[in-house]
Order: structure tokens, then C-alpha cells, then sequence
């Protein structure tokens, strides 16, 4: 309690100055998001799979300011083991991106399953490869669609 106070008075000056705190960090947090360059702020993981033997699958959102060129810069970051693969499906915003099952698939087999029976998933829109060289490919799955990554 604050000398001088009311405990109802030293209550609604407490509420006041949670209230005046959380909207500053709201502001503070979004004028600082806003400054940011794009990059990474495009792309958010969903789901992942990784097998004993270190290979992966990413399930990957992005926004529409997103070109094949930063999904190909973002696909190069991702985990990789060298002598193993990553795949990367990258679906745009909005869409509906199958998560749980892969991340919680007991076998790569499961995880590729998952992604073929996902109730209701939208069709991924990008898909990458690096293999266990290093060497990254991409396509984009509405200009190949009959390519073997964009389907199963």
C-alpha cells in the first residue's frame, strides 16, 4: 500500500499503472516489429520432423511478400546434417498447415504420411531439398506441380 492511500485508492493505482505498462509494451513491441526488416518476419515453422538418422521435414508458413527468392534464402538456413536430407513445404498465409502430426511422427515414413492425410491441409506452395551434399533445390509447386516434391 502506498503511505498517505486508501487500500482502495492504492488498488486502482495499482490496476492504472498495469494498465499504462501493458500498453506501452504493446506499443513499444509493435513500433519495434514494424522497424525490422522483412526477412526472417516472413516465415514461421509449423511443423518438424527429425529421425534418428537426421533427416527432416519442415512445415513452413509465409507471408505474401515472401518471393521464391527469400523462401530459397530461408531453405538454405534451415538445420541440415551434411550425407543427410532437409525438405522444406512452404505454405502462404492463411493457409492450413499440417503441424502435430508430423512433429509428433514416430518414423520419417509417419511424418511423409502425415503430410498426404492432413484432414483439410491446403496444398503447399513452395517446396526445397537440400540433399546430403548441401545442394539446395526449390520449386515453386504452382509452376511444377507434377515435379516429385510437389506431390506424394
Amino acid at each position: 500500500m502506498v503511505a498517505g492511500l486508501t487500500r482502495a485508492q492504492s488498488f486502482m493505482l495499482g490496476i492504472a499503472a498495469i494498465a499504462t505498462a501493458t500498453l506501452a509494451i504493446g506499443w513499444l513491441g509493435k513500433s519495434m516489429i514494424e522497424r525490422e526488416p522483412s526477412g526472417d518476419l516472413e516465415f514461421w515453422h509449423a511443423g518438424y520432423y527429425r529421425d534418428a538418422s537426421m533427416e527432416r521435414i519442415f512445415t513452413i508458413g509465409f507471408l505474401p511478400s515472401a518471393t521464391p527468392a527469400d523462401v530459397k534464402r530461408y531453405a538454405r538456413q534451415l538445420t541440415w546434417t551434411p550425407g543427410h536430407t532437409t525438405v522444406a513445404y512452404f505454405y502462404p498465409e492463411g493457409s492450413r498447415i499440417p503441424a502435430g502430426g508430423i512433429t509428433g511422427a514416430a518414423s520419417l515414413a509417419d511424418a511423409r504420411q502425415a503430410l498426404r492425410i492432413a484432414g483439410g491441409a491446403s496444398p503447399w506452395r513452395f517446396a526445397t531439398h537440400k540433399d546430403g551434399d548441401g545442394d539446395l533445390r526449390l520449386v515453386d509447386c504452382e509452376q511444377a506441380p507434377n515435379d516429385p516434391l510437389c506431390r506424394f
